[in-house]
């Protein structure tokens, strides 16, 4: 009986990770041909323009994606069906805002680099689109139709750079358009898996509908993927460009640790709200699985690549960069690792619909990272900026896992009967 009822979560997250890795195999390998093919400056500005396609992707994820994980989450049906065709439109819509924003940055005179923005902002709408068609399967436990969807991804985006490399135009820009183009044939490819069209009158409907929880979402997304982008800026302002690239490589060659942190959270929610329907102390055991799962697994991948030669990591992003990044790989494990272990605290406030504790927690932690990483750059240049957001990290999540216990506790308070 109990191998029955774990059957069911153990092969959504089965599917989950697996499509994570499909998914991170294609950010891994952009960013280790992008790294090659450039300057370290040249992919400092790369790691730049990833923030802000980073901060696109959570503002589609807040307004489009999440309600949809949150209300309705479970079995095909058709209010699924409607609600499916009005999330992706307005992740469709939510990439079209994100490339004009793009465009209107990348025309401003000086800008380095401009043309790999550019190859970001014109794919936006497909790379938003992509996402919210994994995002819906996901939803209804169907991880194996999100799997086949990330690897129309990567064999399209592998048969794009096979071309590049056999007639020499491999740059940052034309990789940067490639992997994108990519997540557009995705997103074609996601309409007919899903066997529906978006419909852009349902978006404002949609917009209404979910008023009470997306301007939280949008405000706790904007503060965690803006606090990446203040705190990069920052330490390149005080520690310069370098800097950057150097936390970014290493993020890079972290890339399991993403796969694992985002396979997990593509389920978090769906999962932590089922539990829900049993019991809070089963949410609370969810919540306390995936957090130990995702950051004993972030930790063992940090390890083991701790004992690699260092002939690997010069190989995959060129010794410049490899330089920058090995001198803060430690830091940037524990970033990563504790970052990653907020998960369940996180799944647990989307289950319980809390949207302004998350958004509290997430206000506060942007103040926390950029403050630490900003102080620790000025004091002790790049490695002091990684450590300064490691021990930053530490503190953010104790303060998820207090405002989850908090969540959870009022929630069973002001709710009766609840359940047990």
């Amino acid at each position: 009986m109990k191998l029955r009822r774990l059957a069911g979560p153990a092969g959504r997250a089965g599917w989950s990770l697996a499509d994570q890795g499909l998914s991170s195999l294609s950010n891994l390998a952009v960013g280790v041909l992008v790294a090659r093919s450039s300057s370290v400056a040249d992919f400092g500005v790369y790691a730049l323009a990833f923030g802000g396609y980073t901060i696109a992707l959570n503002v589609s994820r807040a307004v489009a994606t999440e309600p949809l994980g949150v209300r309705y989450s479970g079995q095909r049906t058709p209010q699924w069906h409607k609600a499916v065709r009005a999330s992706t439109a307005t992740a469709f819509l939510a990439g079209v805002a994100a490339m004009l924003v793009g465009l209107l940055i990348a025309a401003f005179p000086g800008i380095p680099s401009a043309g790999v923005l550019v190859a970001f902002a014109v794919t936006m709408p497909g790379l938003l689109l992509q996402d919210a068609w994994r995002f819906a399967f996901f939803v209804v436990g169907d991880g194996r139709r999100a799997f086949v969807n990330d690897l129309v991804w990567l064999v399209a985006m592998a048969v794009l750079f096979a071309g590049l490399y056999a007639t020499g135009t491999a740059s940052a820009f034309s990789l940067t358009l490639c992997w994108g183009l990519g997540a557009v044939v995705a997103a074609i490819a996601g309409r007919f898996q899903a066997g529906l069209l978006p419909r852009l009158q349902l978006v404002r409907d949609w917009l209404k509908e979910h008023r009470d929880l997306t301007p939280k979402y949008v405000g706790e997304m904007l503060a965690v993927s803006g606090t990446i982008q203040v705190y990069m800026l920052g330490i390149t302002a005080v520690a310069s460009i370098v800097a950057v690239s150097g936390i970014r490589g290493a993020q890079v060659l972290l890339g399991p640790v993403n796969v694992l942190n985002q396979g997990i959270r593509a389920i978090a929610v769906p999962e932590a709200s089922r539990a829900l329907k049993h019991s809070y102390r089963r949410l609370w055991r969810v919540g306390l699985v995936i957090s130990g799962g995702v950051g004993a697994g972030a930790l063992a991948w940090g390890a083991i690549f701790l004992l690699l030669p260092e002939a690997v990591g010069r190989e995959l992003l060129g010794p410049a960069v490899w330089a920058e990044a090995s001198a803060v790989m430690i830091p940037v494990i524990l970033l990563q690792a504790l970052g990653a272990s907020n998960s369940g605290a996180f799944a647990i406030l989307r289950a319980l619909a809390a949207a302004g504790r998350g958004l509290r927690v997430r206000l506060i932690s942007s103040v926390v990272l950029i403050t630490a990483g900003i102080t620790g750059a000025a004091l002790g240049g790049p490695l002091g900026a990684a450590w300064g957001l490691a021990s930053a990290a530490f503190c953010t999540l104790l303060l998820w896992w207090y405002e989850a216990h908090q969540a959870l506790t009022t929630h069973r308070r002001t709710n009766s009967p609840t359940p047990g």
